[in-house]
């Protein structure tokens, strides 16, 4: 197998699909058989090396300050006239329509056409081209069965060329954490006092809002404690500051727009618990993740969520301020039921290895190669 991979996720601002496909690199010289190989397509260089050392060829974009057309014009080009590869794996929801190669792209859920009224123009715009891709595409990756019955019933794809692949946690994540983490993190805070995490996008369907107008209830009795938002809000997203200012929580409610990447693990190791109030959610990979480190999760019992956390989360039916309170409440009060929540945790997340990601999603790719 000579395999393209679509990787411009990789070289912008970090997000979840940069991550998984990070982590599907750094395992594929387990998974690899002799004399297969990577290629990856970038619109311009990585900084430093990319995990598994993969050949990188970077094709300059056509247009200044981020080309749209990208994948569609300069990728699709270039692949047309290229004839040494056999398939094309595309990490992040769309495939250029014009490669002369088969296509394999993981679409992570499709909370855009199941709500576009959280979406900018721009992203309605962007993920257009998700449904033709899924009906066009050789396979179709997704990371539950729900996002499965979703891209069926919803972008119109056929179910016999779906592949259900969960994403997994490196098991370093489920080793102490140093000390010196523990005060990096905590200088990146700036504070020591407790805290409830969000971690990730601050989108309309994750329902931040509702943390922090729960955050009037818990601080009532917990005057120490503090509520830290990490990710970077997506319009039209909600403003948590001004909410939390509103509410008269100003310095109750952290936010930091990015969290380094070496900071996350010790940034959820540190916190009391994690809350995940995602309406909508492909998979969920920062809940598991607190799982393996540890952490109790409270979520809202929604779409993929019950289907990755199963019985270890603390989960909240009715998105309320008063449900969410009472739930992380919980947590902070019973230290008991707060350790036997990261045991159940850690033994959840075990279950999610990204070596078995790696392994099923590189014989997908291997199996439409090899039928070319």
């Amino acid at each position: 197998m000579r395999l393209a991979v679509d990787g411009r996720v990789l070289v912008h601002r970090p997000t979840g699909v940069a991550r998984y496909l990070r982590s599907l690199l750094a395992e594929s010289p387990q998974v690899l058989r002799s004399g297969e190989a990577i290629e990856v397509f970038v619109d311009r260089p990585p900084e430093g090396e990319l995990p598994g050392s993969p050949r990188v060829t970077t094709l300059r974009p056509l247009l200044p300050g981020g080309d749209p057309a990208w994948r569609q014009v300069r990728l699709a080009g270039h692949l047309a006239r290229r004839g040494d590869l056999d398939v094309l794996f595309c990490p992040f929801y769309t495939i250029p329509f014009a490669a002369r190669l088969p296509r394999v792209v993981t679409i992570h859920d499709v909370s855009f056409a199941a709500h576009p009224e959280w979406f900018s123009r721009r992203a309605r715009l962007a993920f257009g081209l998700a449904g033709p891709s899924a009906r066009r595409a050789a396979r179709v990756i997704t990371v539950s069965q729900f996002s499965a019955g979703e891209i069926v019933s919803r972008l119109g794809a056929p179910a016999g060329r779906i592949e259900v692949i969960p994403l997994g946690v490196d098991p370093a994540w489920s080793a102490p954490v140093a000390e010196d983490e523990r005060r990096k993190v905590r200088g990146w805070l700036g504070f020591e006092e407790p805290y409830v995490l969000h971690l990730g996008a601050v989108h309309r369907r994750r329902r931040v809002d509702l943390l922090v107008q729960a955050a009037a209830l818990l601080t009532a009795e917990r005057r120490d404690l503090r509520i830290v938002v990490a990710g970077p809000g997506i319009p039209p997203a909600p403003d948590i500051e001004r909410l939390a200012r509103e509410l008269g929580l100003e310095g109750v409610v952290v936010r930091r727009e990015w969290a380094p990447e070496e900071l996350l693990r010790p940034l959820l190791a540190e916190s009391a618990a994690l809350v995940y109030l995602s309406e909508y959610e492909g998979f969920g990979l920062p809940a598991l993740e607190a799982l393996a480190v540890g952490v109790p999760v409270v979520a809202l019992r929604r779409t993929s969520l019950p289907e990755v956390l199963g019985d270890v989360a603390l989960w909240i039916d009715e998105p309320t301020p008063k449900a969410l309170a009472g739930r992380v409440s919980e947590v902070l009060s019973d230290s008991r039921a707060a350790d036997s929540l990261r045991a159940a945790g850690r033994a959840r997340a075990a279950g999610f290895s990204p070596r078995c990601t790696a392994e099923r999603t590189f014989e997908v790719l291997r199996s439409v190669g090899d039928r070319r």
